[in-house]
């Protein structure tokens, strides 16, 4: 019987995967070899946070189209923030080098997926990627790289 009651309120209690639009972006402070970054310090920008890994082909391919459309974009009030979590730096600093990524947007989470951030973005059901407002609300998760542009001039 007890059984049952945890899988019928589990049914009506789902696991929330991610962190939804409008909600306050939650704080993190990474360093890679070009210095160390917070949310905080990017306040009056629009930040696009990735999450990635090497291993995980969809979210490196989405963090090399990220990448690029930034790039390429006009938009001058936009910072990249791309997080791996790889379970080796090597093979972080080596699919960065191979896919040609700018070594001050990426950062490496030795922790992967114990790490707070991993748990502060509940990446429990996979990795995800958020466009922030300058006020660091979350404005769109998972946006299209193409899309950026729009989301930004809205």
């Amino acid at each position: 019987m007890l059984a049952l009651v945890l899988l019928f309120s589990s049914a009506f209690n789902p696991v929330e995967t991610g962190l939804k639009e409008g909600k306050q972006a939650p704080m993190l402070k990474l360093k890679n070899s070009e210095g160390a970054v917070t949310l905080s310090e990017l306040k009056g920008r629009y930040v696009l946070l990735n999450f990635w890994a090497g291993y995980d082909a969809p979210s490196r391919m989405e963090n090399i189209r990220f990448a690029r459309e930034i790039d390429k974009s006009e938009i001058e009030n936009i910072s990249l923030v791309s997080v791996s979590f790889d379970t080796s730096r090597k093979v972080f600093e080596e699919t960065i080098k191979r896919d040609g990524l700018n070594t001050a947007t990426q950062f490496y989470d030795k922790d992967g997926s114990q790490s707070d951030i991993f748990d502060n973005y509940r990446l429990n059901k996979g990795f995800a990627s958020y466009l922030i407002s300058p006020e660091g609300v979350i404005i769109a998760k998972d946006p299209d790289p193409e899309q950026l542009t729009k989301l930004i001039r809205q």
